[in-house]
């Protein structure tokens, strides 16, 4: 009986981890370049210790990683100067604490200085690691597929693009940006850069709902089955107790 417990507690941690995932997926729907999570499982077969158990064997599951899925999210035009958005393979960098971020979120805006940063302040760091700077000549900036910008006609700057040979090692640190190990080889970036257009989430709501429901509903079985056990044992303890009592 205590396999019984041990496989349900099992699950119920497992489903809790994948509903943490989904509810983060769907409250993500329309964050700029999100990239849905997902959480990988593995199982393994044990024996219980004497032959006489059953079922003779036992499969638990557990929680191995969680996964990024990096596929282009949809494009949709906004007409602003300072949107981008990479058609393709690529991420776009921004000043961290301890080093450069990347993201996927290229919503710009210019703070007091004129300096190029993201949402949150943060400064967009162009292909030589540098700030970017825009002068303040009344113009709007115009940004090629390559990234780089003019301003009537001048080079003013251009975006740093980057890409990973293999973007899985690359860590969420919140704020929808990522941090690279130091190990992580980089690449040129195949996709090209759109201006006036955002990157939509690739999440899938439809799906994302299917499953938060089919997880709420596992996870109410597993409890249900968690109960049931404990019922069993408590009433064969008490039926111990009361042979004992009679002898």
């Amino acid at each position: 009986m205590d396999n019984v417990f041990a496989i349900n507690l099992q699950q119920q941690r497992l489903l809790l981890r994948r509903l943490d995932v989904v509810a983060n997926n769907i409250a993500n729907l329309s964050t700029n370049g999100f990239k849905s999570e997902g959480v990988l499982f593995d199982s393994f077969v044990t024996r219980p210790a004497r032959a006489q158990d059953r079922p003779n064997e036992i499969t638990f599951a557990r929680d191995v990683t969680s996964y990024t899925n990096f596929a282009q999210g949809a494009l949709t035009p906004t007409g602003g100067a300072l949107d981008v958005a990479f058609d393709g393979d690529g991420f776009f960098v921004v000043e961290g604490p301890n080093g450069p971020l990347y993201t996927r979120d290229g919503s710009f805006q210019l703070n007091e200085e004129g300096a190029l940063v993201d949402r949150q302040g943060r400064s967009v760091l162009d292909a030589g690691g540098g700030r970017i700077v825009l002068p303040n000549v009344g113009l709007a900036p115009q940004i090629d597929r390559d990234g780089q910008i003019t301003i009537d006609g001048g080079i003013v700057g251009a975006l740093g693009r980057v890409n990973f040979a293999a973007p899985e090692v690359l860590q969420r640190v919140g704020d929808n940006l990522y941090a690279a190990p130091d190990d992580a080889a980089q690449i040129a970036p195949t996709g090209q850069i759109r201006q006036g257009f955002r990157e939509n989430a690739n999440v899938q709501g439809i799906l994302e709902i299917t499953s938060l429901i089919n997880i709420q509903r596992s996870y109410e079985s597993a409890a249900r089955a968690a109960d049931s056990a404990n019922d069993l044992r408590q009433g064969a303890i008490q039926r111990l107790g009361r042979v004992s009592q009679a002898g």
